[in-house]
């Protein structure tokens, strides 16, 4: 029996069971089974056969309908069917024929409506529920007014009976309603409960993997820009070297080389700026800088990037560019020559033999502007139509196997596509598998010079065919102030304005800045954005407050080896007057110079300084063999042998003052005071070993630079007196230099105090060049052993362009 119970339960009332399904068969069972006691009742005690045959009628229905329900999947029609007898068929016979009011229809009528509450939805609900109203009110009217045409029940018994029966009824069918409700309402609490823990858990763990994403990006991203900073400082040394050696060179060999290290160098930076540009691609930073550009120098930089690997690899270049395209335009040739590249670099390593189509025309477009195409095909290995698409994937290579001898990283062609679409445009694709591929794009650019470029073979071989280079102006009466922490890159920037006459002066701090411009006016101030202490940008905005600054109003140009998207943009709402990105592009000095310099400055003259300076170059000294020292290292840094040697020489000098500073500083470390300045000295002895060569005590002093940075003080507890003894080995090594040439001994010491007031107005002038050469000079004699000891010291002062330090030195040389 129990089990019979248990299936017909699970049969009607089951959780698996729609909602609506269980409500249904709640209310169509409860009050068949009411009515099913009530037909036997009536015939018992003789009541109304009407009403008897009318609750058998819906006693029938409802079975009807539970079946439908049920068995046939007629919900829906069951539904309005049951609602529809017995709010208009049952309940208002039920009125007449058991007493009317004084029966239990109230109950009836109550579950009648909640019957329609429950079961219908929309219109249906609607019309049922008015109709059902409108019933109950037409019964109660006409009892009201025709109390004749409702039939009472024949006995008291029989009014508690059907009063009791009805309440029973119909308070089971609403309970076992609320229950099932209420049932149904804890299912999906608890359910709620479980999915809002797990959407909470979900949360915490999506904002800790968001902030992990963030915390990732940031340190990429500030990995990339010391990288940057990193790497570009020895490539603007390499190319501002070689830029020096082109123009004094002559021997047309030595040229050769250097227009291949030039090359080399470009390409060098073009790497970097593949890792760099797609981090900016995917931070949306990378920007489109517009600017005016001549469309054969473009087209000159973009085939000497790439003809040297197409020479090694006998492939021959076919040039098509047409002759009617405009001499200058306004876009970012930068990114344009980017693009160039990528693709026909793209194009040699994939080519083994053939040729290597290099195609340009341009067709006007609307007033002022043109739209420029470009087609690049090869006669390569070509590629199939199912990996077009997957060759713009960030590192996607194609055919692993059959490339894996081609160097890449799979980038060039995504940040290919990207940059294009910045620029309103996409890349075209037509290949043949095995036979080689055409890659076209077009730009729409502005015209500035419409005059055609006429026949470009014959201009591009004017332009390769003699590298000459020479200032266009002089500026002798001109006065700069170069701010860099880098020794070396402030000599390149001093090689690079040589033959132009400026007076320029150094600093190696932004506070010795700040000091040089209390003291002395100058017409342009250039000024490092990265270096210890007070950086470029808090040094800037140090002079619009600075009391006595006699350089507002003059130019700030700000340099930079870090690249960074909108640098140029941030550098100018700071309030910089210009940017110039390291390595330095001497044109793009000199234009700096020419658009800021006050014009009664310059001296224009034709370029014909270069033989001149050809013809004074001095004899080269041979360097001698040194462990621990790479002059061809050196070399990098500076034009000739003869620099290198006198650099090395000042090192030699000045090891013994760095080693003390160091030790100094490091009997400091423990309490944290010196930690600051044991950094910046032995990033100091760092660039210095580095610029002459002794990479390894440079590379000793960076770790010791890095350990500082991180504050681990164990480690520098480990490393200095490696360090420290490194740089006594060094400068035994280095006696080789000292021992060169034997010093005189000065015999009048009234000589002495004659160029030390000589060297003392040269300080107070701040003409650094003059001080250099007047220490020079000092040194070249040799003295007492108490004088010789403070001259060392007064010599590391002016090595390091410690002035006040300098004076005070000079002045207790003079007592």
């Amino acid at each position: 029996m129990l089990k019979k119970f248990i299936e017909f339960n699970k049969r009607f009332f089951g959780p698996d069971l729609p909602t609506e399904l269980v409500l249904f068969n709640i209310i169509t069972i409860v009050g068949c089974a009411g009515g099913v006691v009530t037909v036997p009742f009536n015939i018992v005690n003789g009541l109304s056969g009407i009403l008897t045959a009318v609750i058998a009628v819906a006693v029938v229905m409802d079975v009807v309908c539970i079946y439908m329900a049920n068995c046939r999947n007629r919900l829906k029609n069951s539904m309005i069917a049951v609602c529809f007898v017995v709010a208009i068929g049952l309940f208002p016979v039920m009125f007449f024929v058991t007493g009317g009011i004084n029966s239990g229809m109230v109950c009836w009528f109550s579950m009648g409506i909640v019957f329609i509450f429950m079961l219908l939805d929309g219109m249906d609900f609607v019309f049922m529920l008015l109709t059902d109203i409108a019933i109950i009110i037409g019964c109660y009217v006409v009892s009201y007014y025709h109390p004749e045409y409702v039939i009472d029940l024949d006995s008291k018994e029989s009014v508690f009976f059907d009063t009791i029966q009805s309440l029973l009824v119909s308070s089971l069918a609403i309970g076992a309603i609320v229950k099932f409700q209420k049932s149904v309402y804890v299912k999906l609490y608890k359910q709620a409960s479980i999915n809002n823990d797990d959407l909470l858990e979900k949360t915490l763990q999506a904002k800790k993997a968001e902030k992990m994403a963030q915390s990732a990006t940031e340190a990429k991203s500030n990995f990339l820009a010391n990288m940057s900073h990193e790497i570009r400082t020895p490539i603007n040394t390499i190319m501002g070297m070689d830029e020096m050696i082109l123009r004094e060179t002559s021997e047309k060999v030595v040229e050769e080389y250097a227009l291949d290290i030039k090359t080399a160098s470009q390409n060098l930076l073009s790497l970097i700026n593949d890792i760099l540009d797609i981090t900016k691609i995917e931070s949306g930073k990378m920007g489109i800088v517009m600017g005016e550009y001549a469309f054969m120098s473009m087209m000159h930089d973009v085939l000497n990037n790439i003809t040297l690997r197409a020479k090694e690899k006998n492939l021959e270049i076919r040039l098509n560019i047409s002759s009617d395209i405009p001499c200058n335009m306004v876009g970012d040739d930068i990114r344009i020559k980017q693009i160039l590249t990528n693709i026909i670099t793209n194009a040699v390593k994939y080519t083994q033999d053939g040729y290597i189509s290099i195609a340009a025309y341009s067709t006007k477009a609307e007033d002022g502007f043109v739209d420029l195409t470009f087609e690049i095909s090869d006669t390569g290995i070509g590629i199939k139509q199912e990996d077009i698409k997957r060759m713009f994937e960030s590192f996607e290579r194609l055919e692993v196997n059959r490339n894996r001898n081609i160097e890449g990283a799979g980038l060039g062609m995504t940040i290919t596509q990207n940059l294009l679409k910045m620029m309103g445009s996409t890349l075209r694709v037509q290949s043949v598998y095995g036979e080689g591929s055409t890659f076209s794009f077009t730009i729409r650019q502005e015209i500035m010079d419409p005059e055609p470029i006429g026949d470009f073979e014959q201009k591009l071989k004017q332009i390769t065919s003699n590298y000459e280079y020479s200032t266009s102006f002089e500026a002798p009466n001109a006065k700069f102030l170069v701010v860099d922490d880098n020794t070396m890159n402030r000599k390149v920037f001093v090689a690079l304005l040589k033959d132009s006459k400026v007076q320029i002066t150094e600093a190696a701090s932004g506070d010795e800045c700040l000091r040089l411009i209390r003291e002395e006016h100058f017409d342009m101030i250039f000024l490092d954005h990265m270096m210890p202490g007070m950086d470029g940008v808090e040094t800037f905005r140090a002079m619009a407050t600075l009391e006595g600054n006699k350089c507002l109003g003059t130019p700030v140009i700000a340099l930079t080896a870090n690249a960074i998207a909108g640098a140029k943009e941030r550098y100018l709402t700071t309030g910089f007057h210009g940017f110039l990105s390291k390595p330095i592009v001497p044109a793009q000095l000199e234009k700096m110079i020419r658009d800021f310099l006050p014009e009664h400055l310059l001296e224009y003259h034709e370029p014909d300084a270069k033989d001149e300076a050809r013809k004074n170059r001095s004899k080269k000294i041979e360097l001698p063999d040194i462990e621990g020292i790479d002059w061809d290292y050196a070399l990098l840094h500076f034009p000739d042998s003869n620099m290198v040697y006198q650099t090395a020489v000042d090192y030699y000098d000045s090891i013994e003052y760095e080693r003390d500073q160091i030790l100094s500083y490091y009997d400091g470390i423990e309490t944290g005071e010196s930690l600051e300045d044991y950094r910046i000295k032995v990033h100091s002895v760092k660039s210095m070993s580095n610029t002459i060569g002794a990479v390894g005590l440079g590379g000793l002093a960076k770790l010791c630079e890095f350990a500082a940075r991180d504050g681990d003080i164990e480690r520098i507890k480990i490393l200095t007196p490696v360090l420290l003894e490194e740089l006594d080995n060094m400068k035994a090594r280095m006696d080789v230099l000292a021992s060169e040439t034997e010093k005189p001994m000065l015999e009048d010491i009234d000589d002495l105090f004659a160029m030390l007031e000589m060297l003392k107005m040269s300080i107070r002038a701040h003409d650094t060049e003059s001080s250099d050469n007047t220490m020079k000079q000092i040194m070249t004699f040799s003295y007492e052993e108490g004088i010789q000891q403070k001259l060392d010291s007064l010599n590391m002062h002016i090595l390091n362009l410690e002035d006040d330090e300098a004076l005070e030195a000079i002045d207790e040389l003079q007592k």
